[in-house]
């Protein structure tokens, strides 16, 4: 099932595209897919863990594509701030399903609880795979931090229609200021 996660995607952003997003549930994708709903369940058990399921699969795009080589010669900043570029570049096809999602789920305390855990296990996810070091208070503080440079950069995505621009410059400015002012990167 897993490995349908494009498929499911596309469905699920398409009724986001289209308006849907609030009458959407899983007997629908499940059907549409031409498998048991109890299946899709256990992926997606309902539309609030929807973003949170392709969340984790955009970072495994993500991760998979960053060569070891790059992981080895460069710094942890420089990885990270790859990791979100790189992440808001495949996102970009779904901005529009994106924003739809969002207006109609910013006010469901489940939907923003799920996605925001989800988010920062992405992101304690990649620093843990560039870690050199063990070192847990620091990655907790930085995965903080980093936290709210996405949500930022992310937010600024969404709603600016000069595509990703506007969130590269945010997502650098973000890890500009964390490594300026604290030695956190140095520490993971």
């Amino acid at each position: 099932m897993q490995k349908d996660y494009k498929k499911i995607c596309s469905l699920f952003f398409r009724e986001a595209e289209m308006g849907n997003w609030k009458k959407l549930n899983i007997n629908n994708i499940s059907k549409r897919l031409k498998r048991k709903e109890e299946d899709i369940k256990k992926i997606i058990p309902n539309k609030n863990h929807f973003l949170s399921f392709y969340n984790k699969n955009v970072d495994y795009d993500v991760i998979k594509s960053i060569p070891d080589e790059e992981l080895r010669i460069s710094s942890n900043d420089e990885i990270i701030q790859e990791y979100f570029m790189q992440k808001l570049e495949i996102m970009n096809i779904y901005k529009f399903g994106f924003i739809n999602i969002l207006n109609v789920s910013l006010k469901d305390p489940s939907f923003l609880l799920i996605n925001l855990q989800s988010n920062k296990k992405s992101i304690d996810r990649y620093i843990k795979k560039v870690s050199k070091k063990e070192n847990n208070i620091s990655r907790i503080i930085l995965t903080k931090l980093l936290l709210a440079t996405w949500l930022i950069a992310f937010n600024k995505w969404l709603y600016d229609d000069s595509n990703t621009d506007i969130a590269l410059v945010t997502i650098n400015r973000g890890i500009s200021r964390i490594k300026k002012n604290t030695d956190l990167f140095n520490k993971i």
